[in-house]
């Protein structure tokens, strides 16, 4: 954003997150795949629609480190695998009484089909878990990562009387929790460590600068490390790199925060809701005389390149099991740069491209002579020089143009305000060879270099400039015989 003071001297301001952690890229869960069977201790002859006693399992899954009490699931699904061996169709019912959505718990009635125990029946069924929650503190309710699941099964009413031996398992279940994104969770996360180097954030803004060289007045970055997780942490932000990949530069940034270790007490949750999180904040103010922060920027990258270190709960379960998180609030570390736009620049150079097609015209047989003219009504205190080159549909080069000279920069007063901005009309004639080309022409690349004209000291640019540019052809051509 570029934003005027009360003069109208402008100020670049550029908010960018250097560095995004959810949570789920470090509380993983991970697919899980149960295997379970069904008997019952006694030897039961099952008539027609009889209903077998309930079962009720509790299934305490391997988390690793991680120890839930409660999930509520942004994302996720079930896939249920069924086999059995009973000569008779099963009609079950799958619930999971922990698991809640929209105040009801969830439950599946479905029928296997008759098998035998050479020839087991399957069946297959899958299901959308998004936005249950879920209690996972088992049938006791004081444990984790344990999920309660109740089976009640009966013979279908259509088919045929069965023996069920005593402690022979008739039926087999299979259950997988699939693709499980977290939207909420508590328990205790256990201590673990996130090290991430050589990664990159990218600056758009400045992409479209290609060269040159901006002399500044100042800088300051706000950098606001935001822990809005439910646990503590260290954050030790190990290297932070201004990257121009345009013309291969890097600058490390020299700073106190660069190499300390940082702790990062938890947030606070004092009402059960994201959007009431309290997080944790550090904030530190980089400037020209606590950091190399203005030659961090001159170097006017298109890529901050960071590596850093996060270890959650260093100081063990002190929650006494009651970390937690939201999706939406993250580890975070932002940064906010504040530019005065009061520079000297030195061929600085922007690249644009633009659709261009003389084809729109008719169909083009031939460009026999003509010319570009270029009309820029500069209200910069700078002068430009243009290189225009031609590209075909693919974004190759066909040709470039000389453009014979710059766009002057107009007059300035003592305070070394524009007094008015001045026109400048550049013809550039087209030779032959860039003639033969321009039918196949589809873009114009321009590259504009900018130079602060011969000025003596830092200028000031105020929100009233700019500049207009306008490209004009005059062209002898020969049309083809299907525009006729």
């Amino acid at each position: 954003l570029f934003v005027a003071n009360e003069e109208g001297a402008l100020r670049l301001k550029i908010h960018t997150s250097l560095i995004d952690l959810p949570l789920d890229s470090i509380l993983k869960i991970p697919d899980t795949t149960v295997e379970n069977t069904i008997s019952i201790g006694f030897g039961f002859t099952a008539q027609p629609g009889d209903e077998l006693p309930p079962l009720v399992d509790n299934t305490t899954y391997d988390l690793g480190d991680l120890a839930l009490k409660r999930v509520v699931l942004r994302r996720g699904k079930l896939r249920l695998k069924v086999r059995s061996i009973l000569e008779t169709a099963v009609d079950f019912t799958y619930l999971i009484p922990g698991a809640y959505l929209f105040g009801s718990p969830f439950e599946t009635s479905q029928t296997v089909p008759a098998g035998s125990a050479s020839e087991p029946s399957s069946a297959e069924f899958e299901f959308d878990l998004s936005g249950y929650d879920l209690d996972l503190r088992g049938s006791n309710g004081s444990g984790f990562n344990t999920l309660e699941t109740t089976y009640i099964l009966k013979t279908s009413p259509t088919g045929q009387t069965v023996t069920i031996p005593a402690s022979t398992p008739f039926l087999f279940l299979e259950y997988s929790f699939l693709d499980i994104i977290p939207n909420y969770g508590s328990g205790y996360f256990g201590q673990q460590s996130t090290a991430t180097e050589d990664d990159t954030t990218q600056i758009e803004f400045l992409n479209r600068i290609t060269e040159g060289q901006m002399l500044l007045d100042s800088v300051t970055i706000d950098l606001n490390v935001i822990n809005g997780v439910g646990a503590d942490a260290i954050f030790q932000l190990d290297r932070l790199s201004s990257i121009n990949t345009r013309q291969n530069t890097t600058v490390n940034l020299s700073h106190e925060i660069v190499g300390s270790p940082l702790l990062l007490t938890r947030a606070q949750d004092p009402t059960g809701n994201a959007a009431n999180v309290l997080s944790y904040q550090l904030n530190y103010s980089l400037n020209n005389g606590n950091s190399n922060i203005k030659q961090f920027i001159e170097n006017l990258p298109d890529q901050l390149g960071f590596s850093f270190n996060f270890d959650l709960n260093p100081l063990g379960n002190v929650s006494s099991g009651n970390d937690f998180f939201y999706y939406d609030r993250p580890f975070q570390a932002l940064l906010d740069i504040d530019v005065p736009l009061r520079t000297t620049l030195t061929n600085l150079t922007l690249v644009d491209t633009l659709d261009w097609d003389l084809s729109d015209v008719g169909v083009i047989d031939a460009v026999n002579s003509g010319s570009f003219t270029l009309v820029a009504t500069n209200g910069f205190p700078l002068e430009g020089m243009i290189e225009m080159t031609l590209l075909d549909e693919f974004g190759q080069e066909l040709d470039a143009l000389i453009v014979p000279s710059t766009i002057a920069a107009p007059p300035l007063d003592a305070e070394n305000k524009v007094i008015s901005p001045l026109e400048s009309r550049i013809t550039i004639p087209i030779p032959v060879r860039t003639s033969n080309v321009l039918p196949q022409t589809r873009k114009i690349r321009f590259k504009v270099r900018f130079n602060t004209a011969n000025q003596p000291q830092l200028m000031e640019f105020y929100a009233s400039y700019g500049m207009d540019l306008k490209l004009t052809g005059n062209f002898n051509i020969n049309l083809g015989p299907s525009t006729l």
